[in-house]
């Protein structure tokens, strides 16, 4: 549908085909560009460090939603601590082994944003900004 190609509505597929169908060609189309270029050395580190930071951002968009909703409620806290563990254990192999610098500079990129996601955890939860209003669903309440 038309709506499928308007960037507000990027995400929001009216079909699943058309999710698949979009997530095919691009890996059709960045993989032939690949193919072409890979004897590039500036287009393979280019690639190579969109790569890691592509990964070393996976949080910001959370970090911005409990920004947004002054809240961190829902989130699971264990899973931000083993995502931070690994992410600190990774950057400091990265460190030792002498991994190239990207790799040490979007590992730590990575570490911060966990961090600034637990300190929310700590400042949402004991500091609260804002009451956080949920309007409760018919069907969820339960018939005494």
């Amino acid at each position: 549908s038309v709506a499928d190609f308007d960037l507000n509505y990027f995400w929001h597929w009216s079909k699943f085909t058309d999710y698949v169908q979009c997530v095919l060609t691009f890996t059709g189309v960045t993989g032939y560009i690949t193919y072409l270029w890979l004897d590039s050395s500036l287009f393979v580190e280019t690639l190579g460090f969109l790569a890691v930071f592509t990964e070393a951002m996976l949080g910001v968009p959370q970090l911005y939603r409990n920004y947004q909703n002054r809240s961190t409620e829902g989130m699971s806290v264990k899973m931000v601590l083993m995502w931070t563990s690994g992410d600190t254990f990774k950057t400091i192999y990265f460190i030792f082994n002498q991994a190239p610098f990207q790799f040490s500079i979007c590992g730590l990129l990575q570490v911060f944003v966990d961090i600034a996601i637990l300190l929310q955890v700590y400042l949402y939860s004991y500091y609260p900004q804002k009451p956080v209003s949920h309007t409760a669903h018919p069907a969820s309440t339960k018939a005494l």
